[in-house]
């Protein structure tokens, strides 16, 4: 059965680089815990394609909780677990970590060469018991002295992050709002890079990681779900204007099918994709367009 869901995108067919909505409700999230406000603000960015590649990006939040040994109230790191999806995870796929405990992990740190064996400690961060793995970006939320960060790494950044000239670039369109970071594998390292870069550059409002994506902050969910998508925004606006100048790679050599034909092509494909699967666990196959997302 091919199942076909409208997506934001379809009001942006006609430009190159999608401009996401801001899908955020206060009257839903006013019945929220700060917890199900992280789940809720991860839920939203992960679910739009404009936002966040399937599967990708990462969110978390500084939240108080109470320690089940002594019962004092401490500083819990609320991050998406290793492997998670954030579109469609539920509260159970955070991992939680004692905050004060990452950051003294850094006693452990000798440098660079040092990321595979930081990797080590962090199950020894784990708050009461939770079995969700942290994943290798920790570092980047842990070390933020921010309470809310997002993560995320859509089509309109990743082409700024992946440019020969996406420095310059981020510089022209946010005017040193947003800072810049080379390419650093992910991990413990890059952690402290962009914890020192940040206390080095006050008023930042966030920094492009290098072939990574975009790293940005807030005091709230709201505000850092607003932030992510405003920020996505500017870069898909600028790109947009870029393009409508001088289109990529010298513009299209074949004129693409029209939405009903791709539609049906896929209709037609997409079962026959799936009789060559074979074994014991299902498959789900998606094909995004510009105009509807099916999925087998």
């Amino acid at each position: 059965m091919l199942d076909m869901a409208q997506t934001d995108l379809e009001q942006n067919a006609a430009i190159p680089f999608a401009i996401p909505d801001n899908r955020w409700s206060d009257e839903s999230a006013a019945r929220m815990t700060p917890q199900e406000l992280l789940l809720y603000r991860s839920n939203l960015l992960g679910s739009d394609l404009t936002v966040t590649n399937f599967g990708g990006g990462n969110t978390s939040a500084k939240l108080s909780g109470t320690d089940p040994l002594t019962g004092e109230t401490v500083d819990i790191l609320w991050v998406k677990g290793s492997g998670g999806d954030i579109g469609s995870m539920k509260l159970d796929g955070f991992a939680t970590l004692y905050q004060d405990r990452l950051l003294s992990l850094e006693a452990h740190y000798n440098g660079d060469e040092d990321d595979d064996k930081m990797v080590g400690y962090l199950p020894h961060c784990t708050f009461d018991l939770n079995s969700r793995a942290a994943s290798i970006d920790t570092p980047l939320h842990s070390l933020l002295p921010f309470a809310h960060v997002d993560h995320v790494h859509p089509d309109a950044i990743i082409a700024l992050a992946a440019s020969s000239g996406g420095e310059e670039a981020t510089k022209e369109i946010w005017g040193g709002r947003i800072g810049w970071l080379p390419w650093k594998r992910p991990g413990y390292t890059l952690g402290i890079e962009l914890r020192d870069y940040v206390a080095a550059n006050p008023g930042l409002e966030g920094v492009m990681l290098a072939g990574h994506g975009i790293i940005c902050w807030a005091d709230s969910s709201k505000a850092c779900y607003d932030h992510t998508v405003e920020l996505i925004t500017e870069a898909a606006r600028y790109l947009n204007a870029r393009l409508s100048q001088k289109p990529a790679f010298g513009g299209a050599v074949a004129k693409s099918l029209e939405a009903s034909a791709r539609a049906a092509m896929a209709a037609g494909l997409m079962p026959r994709i799936r009789g060559f699967m074979t074994g014991e666990r299902s498959k789900v196959g998606h094909f995004p367009t510009m105009q509807k997302r099916l999925s087998l």
